[in-house]
């Protein structure tokens, strides 16, 4: 444990403590989770994430394409699908099934067209817009052609994202707006910095649309986009996100991270036409708050 405090002196000793019990600390490749474990020179130390050390979850359904035209293509993410791929995911990820989306329904559409039988097919690589945490579900762009791709990031500033949240408890205010300097960590956790060096500065507004016993259902709108930036801002006001292990929540009804992106608002790349394009609430988060209301 004093060898982990030394090398991940970023880190919050709580933070440091959760590797070994999440059993995401190893010395010459073997797990451990004694705080006590003996080093002797050579050895080798490896810390994982905790995300890379849990079991993934296995996405709760499939990709549904909102919207498709020929520069762009909307999908509905599930909670458990990463965006893309990873050292040990490369195929079920919400880049990969949308893009064989698209390459089998173009295929299908030339197959309707009578193209002479044995013609290749050209290879559709759809293009990364944003991202979505695994652990979150809802709505993601992807662009069909690098120009497209390129002029929807220049502007995405000027994207109206919001997001439903279920916390923990009440807010005391019932909207509010949260700004900080956030920073990550060597364990790849994001937390708000009063140091502005190597930290950026993220503003998160929220609105508290109706609470339970227990638990409430915000309307989060994100100003800037930071990594995991409505996770920390909600945790370190003291509501943090249910099911959100990493940023300090305490229950976990729904058996998913309570966060869903549910509106987008954007000019087409093309066009220049507004779209607006909506998620409906998540059962589960629905489900949460009905029985907690009659609990």
């Amino acid at each position: 444990l004093d060898y982990l405090f030394k090398v991940l002196k970023d880190a919050t000793k709580t933070s440091v403590r959760q590797c070994l019990k999440h059993r995401s600390v190893l010395v010459n490749d073997k797990v451990t989770t004694r705080f006590d474990q003996p080093l002797m020179p050579g050895d080798k130390v490896s810390v994982l994430t905790l995300k890379e050390a849990r079991p993934a979850a296995k996405p709760q359904g499939d990709i549904k394409v909102v919207y498709e035209d020929d520069a762009i293509i909307v999908i509905d993410k599930p909670a458990g699908l990463l965006t893309v791929a990873t050292v040990t995911v490369s195929e079920r990820t919400a880049f990969y099934l949308t893009n064989r989306y698209v390459c089998e329904a173009d295929a299908a559409r030339l197959k309707k067209k009578s193209f002479r039988e044995g013609r290749p097919l050209r290879k559709k690589t759809i293009f990364i817009v944003h991202r979505l945490d695994r652990e979150a579900s809802g709505l993601l762009v992807f662009a069909k052609d690098l120009e497209t791709k390129q002029k929807l990031q220049s502007g995405w500033k000027n994207v109206q994202k919001k997001y439903y949240a279920v916390v923990e408890g009440t807010p005391k205010e019932p909207s509010g707006t949260v700004t900080s300097f956030l920073r990550e960590n060597k364990l790849l956790s994001v937390y708000s910095t009063p140091n502005a060096h190597d930290a950026k500065l993220s503003t998160t507004r929220y609105r508290t649309l109706r609470s339970s016993s227990h638990y409430s259902l915000l309307e989060v709108a994100l100003e800037t986009g930071r990594k995991h930036q409505i996770r920390v801002h909600l945790s370190e006001m003291g509501h943090p996100i249910i099911g959100d292990g990493r940023y300090g929540r305490k229950t976990d009804p729904a058996g998913r991270l309570g966060l869903h992106a549910f509106r987008l608002e954007l000019s087409h790349p093309v066009s220049g036409k507004p779209l607006v394009f909506e998620s409906p609430l998540p059962p589960l988060f629905e489900q949460v708050l009905k029985k907690d209301i009659g609990a």
